[in-house]
This record gives structure tokens, C-alpha cells and sequence, in this order.
């Protein structure tokens, strides 16, 4: 069942064994907020038939989805890497299920094993350009019409 997250699945045996002690099944309803902006994460989330989107809310009070994620990663592991304070709501958008553990367990094994070390920060990575793409196609669709893009976001 470990292995229905394909982060989860890349991992090597030894590794997956190593962290599965700390697994636990959880159940993601829809539309549950996980975590919300600055608040501490306490729990890693590895999705398997859930969607969850991670949601920036604008100083007008408008909501924004930078990135989603289901059963290719996991929600929240920049807080095992000493991240701890969530940058951005987390909120279920397709319920299912996944499993939980907590960043401490995750950051113990992320420091022993630089192959998980690796993935995570990979991750983390892929999130991140996944929001940077979000910001481009959001700055693209409030830009003037014959403005370049971004220039009515910026007052220009």
C-alpha cells in the first residue's frame, strides 16, 4: 500500500522500511485545510488518491493556487528540512487517502540517507517551479490586453 505514493515507491527498500514505522494511514476529506499560512506543520502528508492544493491568499483577500499535489509527492516536507512555518495554505481538494508522519521522522532519516535527503530537496524543487509556473499563467491573465505580461501587476 506504501508504495500506491510513487514518491514513496522511489525510494529504496532499505529506505521505505526505514520510514514505514513512522507511516500511518490517514483520510484526506475534501476540502480539509492541512495547514494553514504561517503555522507550524506538524505532519507530513503523502497523498495516494487525494489531490491537495497549496493556496496563497493575496493581501485583496483573493485566493490563489500556486501548486497541487496527489500521489506523485508529499505535502509538507519542507518542514523536515527545518522549514517548520508553512508558507502557504494547504487545503484537499479531491479527498482520499494517504499516510501521515511527522517531520521529525522524516528530517531523522533525510540526514542519514542522502538519497532521501536528495528526493525531498528534488521535490521541493519541482513544487516550487510548478508555483513559479502557477505566478506566470496568473500574471499572464491580469496583464492589460497589448501590455506585456506582468506590467498591469506591477502598476506599470
Amino acid at each position: 500500500m506504501l508504495k500506491q505514493n510513487l514518491l514513496l515507491a522511489s525510494l529504496c527498500e532499505s529506505d521505505l522500511q526505514a520510514l514505514a514505522s513512522h507511516l500511518r494511514p490517514i483520510k484526506l476529506e475534501q476540502q480539509r485545510v492541512l495547514f494553514d499560512t504561517n503555522e507550524a506543520i506538524s505532519l507530513v502528508y503523502f497523498p495516494v488518491d487525494a489531490i491537495v492544493s497549496l493556496v496563497v491568499t493575496l493581501t485583496t483577500g483573493k485566493v490563489v493556487e500556486a501548486a497541487m499535489v496527489g500521489k506523485d509527492g508529499v505535502i509538507g516536507a519542507a518542514a523536515a528540512l527545518d522549514g517548520k512555518i508553512s508558507l502557504s495554505r494547504a487545503i484537499v481538494q479531491i479527498g482520499g487517502t494517504g499516510f501521515g508522519c511527522e517531520p521529525g521522522a522524516l528530517k531523522q532519516l533525510a540526514l542519514a540517507k542522502p538519497s532521501v535527503l536528495s528526493l525531498v530537496v528534488r521535490h521541493e524543487q519541482t513544487v516550487y517551479a510548478q508555483a513559479q509556473q502557477s505566478a506566470a499563467c496568473n500574471v499572464t491573465i491580469v496583464s492589460k490586453p497589448g501590455w506585456p505580461a506582468g506590467c498591469s501587476a506591477r502598476g506599470i
